[in-house]
């Protein structure tokens, strides 16, 4: 969901959906993903402009680190230094980026 034009909670990447370059993320607590052998990048957004990130290392595990969120205009934001996602569309069950 959006809070004062954010995004909130904690998202997990259902790549299974992705689709045109738009990554679909759903929401981690309550979707119930299908088993999987990749693991499953995640984004928790914070009430502080802060997002931590969830991504696979070398061994599989999830290595997390916590980057800035900058609103950059209509919809997009920068995630830490370099990356820059518009947000397509966010909804209680969906989250769907672009990244630019």
């Amino acid at each position: 969901m959006m809070e004062n034009g954010l995004p909130a909670g904690s998202w997990t990447h259902s790549f299974e959906e992705d689709a045109d370059g738009i990554e679909v993320f759903r929401p981690s607590a309550s979707f119930s993903f299908p088993p999987s052998r990749r693991p499953r990048r995640t984004l928790a957004f914070g009430a502080d402009g802060q997002v931590g990130l969830g991504t696979p290392g070398p061994d599989d595990r999830l290595r997390h680190a916590q980057v800035a969120l900058q609103a950059l205009g209509a919809n997009r934001f920068r995630l830490g230094d370099a990356r820059v996602v518009d947000v397509v569309e966010a909804g209680p069950d969906v989250l769907k980026l672009k990244e630019i």
